[in-house]
């Protein structure tokens, strides 16, 4: 019996061992899955979070956007401090041990790596860019620039300067950064699509601190913060089209010294004599396509279409007739004056006229020929212009509206500016102002068409433009085939002739027909092109081909009577592996088409 007992007792605690293995693992097992499924929910609460943190961090920093742009500074300090305790609480939740853990996990591991460096960049942003600029968003709203009393505050904008050029490099680093940000195999479509979002919102601030850079280290010393500074104002009419907008029928010099701005002298086109020659050498090119006149009378300086030759040539012809020294050019049109009129409101004239956003085109361009004759007319554009001034130097205006104005002129080429200085210059470049000819990349054609007018009148009130550009993949080689249409219309009355004043139709006497319109028209391809073949209408078109500035340059004539309409039709060949769809810059003229695009089939060109 003993021996009985002790051989189950020996059974027993045989098995005990293996037994409290199992054990073991299955406590193990259990405790490795609590675990488990502890850190997933930690994981997954703490993704909500951040998740719910950044979603009212983008709607913060949309409203601090708005507050810096209006120059809310209260508001935008105060926004920009809520948005950093939440972009700060997002990065805290995901990136605690737990966290940066499951970033180490394949494949699954790349979405919390990655939401980690987002959350970081976004920190680094708000507390590198978006509060340093809250703090000078009194400074960089078009408020800082509206003049009082005829005086600017230079103080404003250099005080400014430290933290807009801190922010964009803090950008312009963070760009970069998400730029490099690569989600791995296994990242989920969400956060492939919060990269390209946080890319796309980085860009664009990007490109608005770089402007408020670039206004805050030059604005200063061109408005006379280092001495006194000297400009020419043309004013362009679209009535009687140039290349870059219009005859230059008015000018003023006006001066500027510590912000404070002063009109100190006017003139018309008639007050220039014709130089024996060009007052400044041209390329034998400019030459051929626009003759030397374009360096000898004061109206045909912006024949040619970039604004930098036709600045200096302004800028010397002033030289040569009243002995002043400029140091830069701008010019705007009828159009942006409508803009502008917009932002000031109506402006009364001594002569008893309402200048107002609605009219300024029509008195400007068609009604003061009908009303005045001779020196009338040259005397009432000074008025206007003066009047228009006196408005704005004396900051008699509202400044969003005002600050819209001028970034529509812009963006539509009426507003253009040349400055003797280079890093200015470079400035003007930067924003778009600098009326050059179309810029190019390799794989991204643009083409300009520069009308001029042949009349020799004002006709050109009348005409209407339109512009159709497409492409089609038509050679093994990879070369596209490019195709630019120009739709001209003469929109005046029937009896135009007779109802219009001769000023206005010419009366011959360029040889042109009372009432019809005649019009230069130059279609600059992108350098990289080849001319291929031109039409007017459906039949085929010889044009005068040549090069400028390293540009192919077709350039013909059209003469169009009342009511009539032409297409002109230019084909090139672009470079091998550029892209299929070109587009197209056009003279800012009293009309703003939009160009449309052409579809062509490879039976539509020549190949």
């Amino acid at each position: 019996m003993s021996q009985r007992l002790k051989s189950g007792f020996r059974f027993r605690s045989g098995l005990s061992p293996l037994l409290g293995r199992r054990r073991r693992w299955a406590i193990g097992g259990i405790v490795l899955l609590l675990l488990v499924v502890a850190c997933a929910a930690w994981l997954g609460i703490r993704g909500y979070l951040a998740q719910k943190e950044l979603a009212a961090s983008e709607s913060l920093a949309k409203s601090v956007q708005s507050d810096i742009a209006q120059g809310h500074a209260d508001e935008a300090r105060a926004g920009a401090q809520r948005l950093a305790t939440r972009v700060d609480a997002a990065h805290g939740y995901v990136s605690d041990p737990v966290w940066l853990a499951a970033g180490l996990v394949p494949v699954v591991g790349t979405n919390f790596s990655t939401t980690t460096q987002l959350t970081q960049i976004l920190s680094d942003v708000t507390h590198g860019a978006v509060i340093p600029l809250s703090e000078v968003s009194a400074s960089i709203n078009p408020t800082a620039v509206k003049p009082e009393h005829g005086v600017l505050d230079l103080h404003l904008i250099t005080s400014a300067r430290p933290a807009v050029a801190h922010a964009t490099d803090v950008l312009q680093g963070a760009y970069k950064r998400v730029a490099m940000v690569r989600p791995g195999y296994g990242s989920v479509p969400q956060l492939q699509d919060a990269v390209e979002r946080i890319k796309g919102l980085l860009g664009q601030a990007v490109q608005q601190a770089s402007a408020a850079d670039t206004a805050t280290s030059v604005l200063p010393s061109m408005l006379g913060d280092a001495g006194p500074r000297t400009y020419l104002v043309l004013f362009q009419n679209n009535a009687e089209l140039r290349s870059t907008g219009g005859i230059p029928g008015a000018v003023a010099e006006i001066r500027v010294d510590h912000g404070r701005i002063t009109l100190s002298r006017q003139a018309s086109d008639k007050d220039f004599p014709m130089f024996p020659s060009p007052v400044l050498p041209l390329a034998d090119q400019t030459k051929g396509l626009y003759g030397p006149i374009a360096g000898q009378y004061f109206q045909d300086v912006n024949l040619v279409p970039q604004f930098p030759l036709t600045a200096r040539l302004a800028a010397e012809i002033w030289k040569r007739q009243y002995g002043i020294q400029v140091d830069g050019v701008v010019s705007l049109d009828p159009v942006a004056l409508g803009y502008i009129l917009s932002a000031t409101g109506p402006v009364a004239l001594p002569s008893g006229e309402t200048l107002d956003s609605s009219n300024a085109v029509r008195v400007l361009l068609s009604d003061t020929y009908v009303k005045y004759q001779g020196a009338g007319k040259d005397d009432f554009f000074a008025t206007a212009a003066s009047s228009i001034f006196a408005k704005v130097a004396s900051g008699s205006f509202q400044p969003k509206p005002m600050f819209d104005a001028l970034a529509r002129s812009v963006k539509e080429r009426r507003l253009l500016g040349w400055s003797s200085q280079q890093v200015e210059q470079e400035a003007l470049e930067s924003a778009g102002m600098a009326g050059e000819l179309p810029a190019q990349t390799p794989v991204h054609g643009l083409f300009g068409v520069y009308l001029n007018d042949a009349t020799g009148a004002k006709m050109d009130y009348y005409l209407r433009e339109a512009y159709r550009v497409g492409g089609a993949m038509c050679r093994a080689d990879g070369s596209p085939t490019w195709v630019v249409e120009v739709t001209l219309t003469n929109a005046a009355p029937a009896d135009a002739a007779t109802s219009l004043p001769s000023y206005v139709t010419g009366g011959g006497q360029y040889g042109v027909k009372p009432g019809d319109v005649k019009t230069q028209v130059n279609v600059y391809a992108p350098p990289s092109a080849i001319f291929m073949a031109s039409w007017k209408n459906a039949t085929p078109l010889d044009v005068h081909r040549d090069m400028d500035s390293g540009y192919p340059v077709a350039q013909t004539y059209l003469e169009l009577a009342p009511g009539q309409s032409a297409t002109l039709r230019f084909q090139f060949l672009g470079a091998s592996q550029a892209g299929q769809q070109p587009d197209v810059i056009s003279t800012p003229t009293v009309n703003n088409p939009k160009p449309s695009e052409l579809s062509l089939s490879c039976e539509d060109v020549v190949r």
